[in-house]
């Protein structure tokens, strides 16, 4: 470095080289620091949240519920007991699908779990049902910025031979909660998923099952368990086609749907939050240990429910334009009359035309939803309450509802906001909408939502008109 001076330029001292380096260095050390201060900040406090507000107990009331009595429930039904009768007890074989779907949304959890517990039923093996999780071995995750328990055991959502009532079969064992099954079958046959779905790759829902069923029949083993981290038996490309379909014979005439029925939580949700659906005769009677058919919902004569995905499905919906999907596979039965016809297009990618086409039906605008539901109200007769199942925030319901309001009257209009849930309800309402769903006299549905698609699925089952089941 140089200064100007009457005599010429002259040198002026500066740092070292080292000491430059040093500099440098810290300059840089600094920049990434401030960088990665929220970084740092959020990990140590999960790290606290997670360590330390378990262990003070004036602080456990913001934590989730984790459900304990119906855990307890679970691993102390009658007929664990040896001496059980015919076909229970020592009598019995097992089928435990370790592989089942986890950290995904109820919607999908219940589609794998039907068809598991179907297989189970028909290879005449007890099913061993598990916990909805999100992230097995913890007590809570977070999920959308919010703490959320890591696992819900699966009778605070249903009931019935799902998860250990009585059976309609003399020669299927009832169900069994998987720590009882461990007890059970210390020494247990591990069968790895993909062995078992080797060659079923391009196969439907039907003959995937009849497949299965041979399989599961040919092995003498009495404990059996589909090895964690391996293939399930119905992946969610079946799932998510048409080729499922062939199997809804079957299925809806077996008791996984005619003893289907939901938890006393849900039920109990459902009669708290009666007013919003204005139901005058429902069903709200709790499980028992008797057999009784598949009427486990009222038919709610006046009531509209739609399913409006919101915020990150937007993400969702480009990527299902992006790879030109069609409904999912429940939602597109023959008899229903709404059908989503695949816009001609790359895969992979696709024009702003088609991308719009995708939007309108899994991302409708306000003025898109309006019109949807007011063509619905005109085809269905009697419709005069709206019940919204959405995850949009509060502003965007207030415009929804004044759209709504403006252009027609209604008795009344209220959503998943207005519900009101105890502590533990609130973790599980996914299946108080879908309970509103299936017994509504009309609905709109996402057609490519595992959700709706249990919906739709409930609604066949419990013979609602077919023309009552629309999708955007």
């Amino acid at each position: 470095m140089f200064f100007r001076s009457r005599s010429g330029y002259l040198p002026v001292a500066s740092s070292p080289p080292q000491l430059k380096w040093k500099h440098k260095i810290r300059q840089f050390v600094s920049r990434r620091a401030l960088r990665l201060l929220p970084l740092v900040v959020f990990v140590l406090g999960t790290i606290a949240w997670y360590f330390l507000l378990p262990r003070l107990p004036t602080l456990n009331t913001i934590l989730p519920p984790l459900y304990q009595e119906y855990r307890d429930r679970e691993d102390s039904l009658p007929h664990y007991e040896p001496d059980a009768t015919y076909p229970n007890g020592r009598h019995a074989k097992y089928v435990f699908f370790a592989n089942h779907l986890q950290g995904v949304g109820w919607g999908n959890l219940m589609q794998e779990l039907l068809l598991n517990a179907l297989l189970a039923y028909k290879a005449k093996r007890s099913f061993v049902f598990y916990n909805y999780e999100w992230k097995p071995g913890s007590r809570y995750a977070i999920y959308d910025f919010r703490i959320i328990p890591a696992t819900v055991p699966l009778s605070a959502i249903l009931s019935g031979p799902l998860t250990g009532g009585p059976i309609d079969s003399a020669d299927v064992p009832r169900a069994v909660s998987v720590n009882h099954f461990r007890e059970i079958c210390p020494n247990r046959t591990i069968v790895s998923g993909d062995e078992l779905r080797a060659q079923l790759q391009s196969a439907t829902g039907l003959q995937t099952l009849t497949a299965l069923t041979r399989k599961l029949e040919a092995m003498e083993d009495r404990c059996i368990e589909i090895s964690l981290k391996t293939l399930q038996a119905f992946d969610y490309y079946l799932l998510g086609s048409k080729d499922v379909l062939d199997i809804w014979p079957t299925l809806s005439e077996s008791p996984i749907i005619t003893q289907f029925d939901w938890s006393p939580l849900i039920h109990s949700a459902f009669n708290t939050n009666r007013k919003l659906f204005e139901t005058s005769s429902p069903h709200f009677s709790a499980p028992s240990d008797t057999f009784k058919p598949f009427m486990p919902s009222p038919h709610i004569s006046g009531l509209l429910a739609v399913h409006l995905r919101r915020g990150d499905f937007k993400k969702h919906c480009d990527m299902l334009a992006k790879w030109s999907s069609g409904f999912n596979g429940f939602n597109r039965f023959d008899e229903l009359p709404d059908k989503f016809q695949i816009p001609p297009g790359g895969w992979g990618e696709n024009t702003p035309e088609n991308i719009e086409t995708y939007h309108r039906h899994c991302y409708p605008s306000i003025s898109q939803i309006v019109d949807k539901v007011l063509d619905v109200r005109r085809k269905v007769p009697g419709l005069d309450r709206l019940y919204i199942m959405t995850n949009g925030d509060e502003k965007w319901m207030q415009e929804l509802t004044s759209a709504l309001e403006t252009l027609e009257e209604w008795k009344s209009i209220s959503s998943s906001q207005d519900l009101i849930l105890t502590w533990e309800q609130k973790f599980v309402a996914p299946a108080l909408d879908i309970y509103v769903a299936q017994s509504a006299q009309a609905f709109i549905g996402n057609g490519w939502s595992s959700l709706t698609s249990n919906s739709v699925m409930l609604r066949m089952a419990g013979k609602h008109n077919p023309n009552t089941t629309f999708f955007w």
